[in-house]
Formats: C-alpha cells, structure tokens, sequence
C-alpha cells in the first residue's frame, strides 16, 4: 500500500472516467486534478503545479497520452505517467512502455486494479532509485585476500570468464545437474516433448539432428562455450575474429568447412540468432529471413542460447518466451547485463499484455506474439535492426 498522499492529475476527455478516478483516489486521501485535454494537462504543468503522478488516456481527440507523455518526459521527466485506454491491445502496451510509460491499465478498471496499478508504478521507481545506489556504492569484489573487481577483469577476459570466478578468482566447473523430468537421455537435454510423453520413440533427437545440419555438436560443455574442433577445441569467436562469421558457420566438427555451406551469406548480412526449442518454428524463422538476406543460427536452449550470446556477436536475437530448460525473460535480463546493446526481439505463443510490458520494460526492442505471417516477421526484424522492409 502506498502511504504516502500523491497529488495526482488525470488526463482524459471523458468527464465522468476523471470524476470515477477522483472518487477512487480521494478515497485513500490522495490529492485530484483533472483535465479533459492535453492542452489543458500542459496548462496546469506550465502554470507550476507539481504532480508525484498523471493519469493519461492513450486516445483522445487532437492529442492522446502518448503525445502527453513525450511532453512530460521532456519538460517533467520525474513526474510518472501512468497509460489508461479502452482499446488495449499488445502493440499499443508495447508502444506506451518503450517511449517511458510507468504502468499501462485495461480500461475499464476495478478500484483494485486502479490502485494495483498505482502501487506497481510506485515500486518500479523505488527499485530504480536502489538499483542506482547499488551502483553508487563499494563495487563488488571477487578475491577476498586481494579484491579485484569484476568489471576490470572482465576487461582483460571475458564476462564468461568471470561468471565461473569463485571467491578465491579460480574458475570453477558447474557440475551438471541431477537429471530432471524434463532430462531426455537420448538427447541429453531439458525436452518438453519428453516431459510430457516421460520417452522418446524417435530413432534420434531432432533438435540434435537440427543442430548437427549446421556443423554443431548439441552438447557443449559448461566451461568451454562453442568449441569447433573435437581434439583441440577452438573458441568460435575467436576463429571467426580472423577469418568471417560466414567461415564459422561452414565449419563442422574436424574444423574443416563443409563443401556447400561455404560462402552462404554475405559478409554484410545481418546475424540474427533464434532461440526456440520448437525446430519447426526455428526452421520456419529461418527460411523466411534466409531469403530477405539474413544470416541465421539457432539455438533450442537456455544454456545454448546464452553461450552463443556471449561468445559471438549477432546484430539481433529472437528470443521464445518459454524455453524447455527456462524462462526466456530471465534470458533477456542476463543478455542486457552482459550485452545491453543488443537487440532482443520477445517471439511468445502466450502472449499478454502484461509479459509485453515486463519484455520491454527488461530492454526487449519488441515483442511479437506467435503465430506471425512472414510479412509480421520481416516487418519486425527490419524495424528493430533499422532495415528497409
């Protein structure tokens, strides 16, 4: 509960919604002003008054919220805005929570919901303020006998490097984990498919079979990240620093590049890694972006996913929501500590406003609900990597 009594202003042409508001809020002792328009939002701001909160509707008549929020941003930026519409939708969520929308309420709305919505903006701003005292404060050390911090080593190494560093700065091994439910032996991987059915009655596991097509082994180790050869393993990134990323792509197994693979995209193409642990959505993806000119890999796990982010460099990645092994936004949120500007795209078959928001608000660039026609794809990928579509 917010104890605290707001001053807060509610921005919407429908006289009786701002009355309904003002009764809510007024209720819990919070201070109300209205306005039917935006002009009038920015007349009252300009004038001096000073709001811990706006409430704006997203459409109104010659200017909506978000012209609002911009306004506000740009003159009031410590004010939150929070979004009310009565046309939600998911791409009008995503919209509102990337140009810097505190919160986005479904209209119409419960007294609960309302003050839910209120509360949730409110804890968002006070984990920003410890987030940056976090940074403000003693950085973090690694050796307890001679601190090191972390960042500077990473310098000198690798974020991978220094994710496996112990309390004593010797990197460790994880152990592999205890075999789970989801732990399918025949391809020594989390499968949903063999969560669910407890065997697999295929002669070979076709994500190991998707993933060996494109010159990889499916089981990588946990502290050598994508090695190529088999006897003398070589770090990928470090392969392609000296030649291309086409040459890595064609490489199999012996570190030799296979006949036919070689030269299949250009150097230009933009690298777009697709993480999904459906091959037929993965193949799918790959297909119709392979013919726009893009360079595609895959990946079916977490684990995968995250090696190949931090080991070799994609211009975008699209990223499944629920992964057999994990949560695709606890991925995002690892991506953007060690990469924050790479671009993540969310791709989801349960998509809700609310992960839309949560997506964006964690730095996805966009978020598209499956399933997609290849028009929706392309049209996404070549607004977030700045391409003609």
């Amino acid at each position: 509960m917010i104890e605290e009594k707001l001053n807060v202003l509610v921005v919407d042409d429908e006289v009786i919604l701002c009355q309904s508001v003002e009764k809510i809020l007024k209720r819990k002792g919070h201070a109300i002003d209205a306005a039917t328009s935006v002009a009038d939002a920015l007349k009252l701001l300009d004038e001096g008054k000073r709001y811990d909160l706006i409430i704006a509707d997203l459409m109104m008549p010659q200017a909506g919220g978000l012209e609002l929020l911009a306004a506000v941003n740009g003159s009031w930026p410590e004010i939150p805005v929070l979004i009310i519409t009565g046309f939600s939708s998911i791409a009008s969520a995503v919209e509102s929570t990337r140009l810097g929308a505190a919160g986005y309420l479904a209209k119409p709305f419960t007294p609960d919901e309302l003050e839910k919505a209120i509360e949730l903006v409110f804890s968002r701003s006070a984990g920003k303020k410890n987030s940056a005292a976090k940074e403000d404060a003693e950085p973090e050390i690694i050796d307890v006998d001679m601190p090191f911090d972390p960042k500077e080593i990473e310098k000198a190494t690798s974020a991978e490097y220094v994710s496996h560093l112990t309390r004593s700065d010797i990197p460790i091994v994880p152990a592999r984990p205890a075999a789970a439910v989801d732990f399918c032996p025949k391809g020594e991987r989390s499968c949903r498919r063999y969560e669910k059915k407890g065997v697999c009655r295929q002669d070979e596991c076709p994500i190991v079979t998707a993933e060996t097509k494109k010159g990889r082994a499916a089981a990588a180790t946990e502290h050598v990240f994508d090695p190529i050869d088999v006897d003398m393993p070589f770090s990928s990134a470090e392969v392609a620093a000296l030649t291309s990323e086409a040459y890595v792509a064609a490489l199999g197994r012996g570190d030799m590049p296979v006949v036919g693979h070689w030269g299949q995209f250009a150097p230009s193409a933009p690298k777009v890694l697709v993480v999904d642990d459906e091959p037929i959505v993965v193949n799918s993806i790959r297909k119709i972006l392979s013919r726009k000119g893009y360079a595609i890999e895959e990946a079916f796990t977490c684990r995968d996913g995250l090696a190949q982010v931090f080991t070799r460099e994609y211009d975008l990645v699209l990223l499944d929501l629920r992964l057999g092994d994990g949560n695709g936004m606890e991925v995002l949120q690892k991506i953007k500590e060690k990469r924050p500007q790479m671009r993540v795209v969310i791709v989801t078959g349960y998509a809700s406003i609310e992960t839309a928001v949560e997506a964006i608000r964690n730095g996805a660039s966009d978020y598209m609900p499956k399933p997609f026609t290849p028009d929706e794809l392309f049209t996404v990928t070549s607004r977030v990597l700045g391409t003609a579509a």
